[in-house]
């Protein structure tokens, strides 16, 4: 005879889940000043993009609401606004879930971002300035001494600042702003791959290492193919992600 579970049957996965939205919103701080939906909405998105709150991972209006001392109308706002941007589900009568990876959404992201930044890369090699290059020297040898140190997290985000500061030295920061929406489900693969396969974080350095080269030997060519290897190669990579991760992190 089958049994239907009871509340307390239920109460390890609700704890298990409460403990996950604990972890992620663990640092939030609240400022008066600014809107709560969108600081919400920020530190829920960062999580998602992270992979803190993995796919399929239950959201309750009411467990965010207690956490950060918020009422209940702006994280319905976020999650409003999170569903928008395909991060999280929103299923009447059941609940919000963070949204699996969408593989077709992240070919879309890789394709726009080897497109652009292969054209403004190879541009802006003719035109940096020694200054630029400089500090694009500074950020790469940052991202070697996060390798050393098995810092994941500050080698993600100085990857993510390289490629806005190589917008920028072009004078196309507005292009990488237009880049952000597009590219998120393309950035949740990036830090599953960091977390998950062997090796990515030094590849990847390696990649950043021989375009700096390139850029300041003005290697017009050879930049523009390793520009288009280093976004692709996350194609690459995917395979050993799936063998790794859950199926149920990702849709097409």
């Amino acid at each position: 005879m089958t049994t239907r579970p009871t509340s307390r049957d239920s109460k390890p996965e609700e704890s298990a889940v409460d403990g996950a939205l604990a972890a992620a919103l663990a640092d939030f701080k609240l400022d008066p000043a600014r809107s709560y939906t969108a600081q919400v909405h920020d530190a829920l998105q960062q999580a998602i993009l992270r992979g803190v709150l993995p796919p399929r991972t239950a959201l309750s209006e009411a467990t965010i609401s207690s956490l950060i001392a918020v009422s209940r109308t702006p994280v319905r706002e976020a999650l409003a606004q999170l569903a928008e941007e395909q991060l999280v589900q929103i299923y009447r009568q059941v609940g919000t879930l963070v949204a699996p990876v969408s593989l077709s959404l992240l070919e879309e992201g890789r394709f726009v971002r080897s497109t652009l930044e292969c054209a403004s890369h190879v541009q802006l090699a003719l035109a940096i300035t020694p200054e630029q290059l400089a500090e694009f020297g500074r950020i790469v040898e940052r991202q070697r001494q996060a390798v050393a140190d098995g810092q994941v997290d500050q080698f993600s985000e100085l990857d993510e600042l390289m490629h806005r500061r190589l917008f920028e030295f072009a004078g196309r920061a507005h292009v990488w702003t237009m880049l952000e929406p597009i590219k998120r489900q393309f950035d949740r693969v990036r830090w599953l791959l960091l977390g998950h396969v062997a090796g990515h974080a030094d590849r990847a350095l390696r990649e950043h290492e021989q375009m700096l080269a390139q850029m300041a030997g003005r290697d017009v060519a050879g930049l523009g193919a390793s520009v288009a290897a280093h976004i692709n190669h996350i194609t690459e990579h995917l395979a050993a992600l799936r063998q790794q991760a859950p199926a149920s992190y990702f849709t097409d």
